[in-house]
């Protein structure tokens, strides 16, 4: 039920105790307590283990509703082979299987994929072959069904990852050239999809979409004075299918960008854009895909949104809107800029969504300065930051392996400060219909990471993430409305005699599993009151989350 009809309700329950209706007042109770089951957010199960000082940590994949995946590699050797393991977790949490493999300890991961029944795992060889691949495959019920080499001949540096069809399809770069490789499991061949090897050319997405096609955007740079968007669909053989080119307005500069992916009919390219040379960025852009007829790019200032500058102090926000529409009418873009990071589109049968998160950095160390790394840490596939993208930005964070041990020192001293999440509407011709958002407490991390997630159910958005204190923070708001619940819970503990003692704040997070469940993991240290042998222990956890 919306807010605006609960809060009615409520307002109608207090005047009829004030007039002593009774009978119409425990009428109404039964009915607001009906309405008050809708737009909750109940942790329904935990899963637990125990974490040691040397045990890395897990990286979670989400297998939608055929369970969760954690995988780690072990303190444990076999010879010159490194020992891995992943766990495998039903939807209630309950571990189905946990599995072993070995992997030659100079191989380092560098991403994994997911599709229904199978998961990949993909390693690049150490410092001797650093073009050299290695591809584990297994089923979801934890059966290794193949390893596979992959030995592309050029200097290829890896960025993306995906699985399309039969086919792996890798994204990166010789030298500074944008290449597509297809890579056939069966065979063992690789085929460099034509197109590419563009001088000056930036692959900022490659994306599968639903039936066995995908999409590849590239940001021409190669005349400054007329930049091209590039937007290609192909199929799993690499025959291109589709191609639509777009000028981009050479006052600006796209700087991410996500393709949907054939959900819906309409194909859509959404992301953030700045000024020429900035990093930070000044709005949104949308662009529907349309290669049989014009289409300008849709370009968002920060200022025009209708919820974006709700955080600021009124009078703050109304000097900065009167700012940018000074810019506008002047025909510059807008002074007023911030470090934002899109995570992802989601297409529904209204249009499209995009969720971007809003962040400030500092610290001794600044990634941004080199130009040959890729800014975020780890980039869409979850790749070390070895794997470069010689254009600012790129891509974004997505499937994030992470390579420190628990409780180690060996990270820079970056922090990035995630201060609010944005989530805005598009209609199947990119027109902006609403956008929403919310505060986030401080919350820090050592790369630009996704903070929060969200779920459209039931008429509401629902934001859910977890604060640097294990609260679980949850925000229901109507999208066309300024109502909003608040809600805010501890993370629920396996046993009544635990006490929470303290949360590793820089690892963990929020993300949305499967319709309207969501998953919150981390790494807590907890007491037990009535175990005298064991009384304080550090754990992994997971907790399921469900919106009702």
């Amino acid at each position: 039920m919306p807010i605006i009809m609960r809060v009615m309700l409520r307002s109608l329950f207090y005047e009829t105790l004030k007039t002593n209706k009774f009978c119409m007042a425990i009428l109404l109770c039964i009915v607001f307590a009906n309405m008050e089951s809708s737009g909750q957010a109940v942790q329904t199960n935990r899963f637990e283990r125990k974490q040691k000082g040397s045990d890395d940590y897990y990286t979670i994949i989400s297998l939608k509703d055929e369970g969760l995946c954690l995988l780690r590699h072990k303190d444990k050797y076999n010879g010159n082979k490194r020992v891995w393991e992943f766990v495998l977790l039903d939807t209630t949490l309950a571990e189905k299987r946990t599995v072993e493999f070995e992997i030659e300890n100079r191989n380092n991961l560098v991403g994994y994929e997911y599709t229904r029944g199978f998961l990949y795992f993909l390693f690049r060889a150490g410092d001797t072959n650093k073009n050299m691949l290695f591809l584990v495959e297994f089923t979801t019920d934890g059966l290794e069904v193949g390893r596979h080499e992959i030995k592309p001949e050029l200097d290829f540096r890896l960025t993306h990852f995906i699985k399309v069809g039969s086919k792996m399809v890798l994204g990166g770069y010789v030298s500074k050239d944008p290449v597509i490789l297809l890579y056939e499991m069966n065979t063992n061949l690789i085929k460099v999809v034509p197109g590419f090897f563009q001088k000056e050319n930036e692959l900022v997405d490659l994306r599968g979409n639903v039936n066995n096609t995908f999409n590849t955007v590239l940001i021409d740079r190669s005349t400054k004075a007329e930049k091209k968007l590039i937007f290609r669909t192909f199929d799993e053989e690499g025959e291109m299918l589709l191609e639509d080119v777009v000028s981009i307005d050479d006052r600006k500069s796209l700087q991410t960008s996500i393709a949907s992916s054939l959900e819906r009919e309409e194909l859509m390219v959404l992301g953030s854009w700045g000024d020429r040379q900035s990093k930070q960025s000044v709005g949104f852009f949308s662009l529907t895909v349309d290669p049989f007829g014009e289409q300008k790019i849709n370009y968002f200032d920060f200022a025009s949104l209708n919820h974006y500058l709700d955080f600021m102090k009124p009078s703050r926000a109304h000097r900065i809107q009167e700012a940018s529409e000074r810019d506008i009418k002047a025909g510059r873009n807008p002074d007023f800029a911030n470090y934002v990071m899109p995570y992802k589109v989601e297409e529904h049968k209204e249009g499209f969504f995009m969720l971007a998160e809003v962040y400030e950095q500092s610290g001794s160390t600044n990634q941004f300065n080199n130009p040959y790394s890729n800014p975020y840490g780890m980039g869409y596939g979850g790749f070390y930051p070895s794997y470069y993208n010689p254009y600012y930005p790129g891509y974004y964070p997505s499937r994030m392996y992470n390579p420190y041990g628990y409780g180690s020192n060996g990270r820079n001293t970056e922090q990035i400060k995630t201060t609010q999440s944005v989530l805005l509407a598009f209609d199947s011709k990119g027109k902006l219909i609403w956008d929403q958002g919310i505060k986030i407490d401080e919350t820090t991390r050592q790369s630009v990471t996704q903070i929060s997630d969200f779920v459209y159910w039931k008429g509401e958005i629902v934001f859910v993430y977890k604060n640097k204190d294990a609260d679980i923070k949850v925000k229901i708001i109507e999208p066309l409305g300024d109502s909003a619940e608040e809600i805010s819970e501890k993370v629920r503990l396996s046993d009544p005699s635990d006490e929470f003692r303290s949360e590793k704040e820089q690892e963990g997070g929020v993300r949305n599993w499967y319709k309207n469940s969501f998953y919150v993991w981390g790494y807590q240290t907890v007491r037990n009151i009535n175990n005298r042998e064991d009384r304080v222990r550090d754990v992994f956890y997971v907790n399921k989350v469900v919106v009702k």
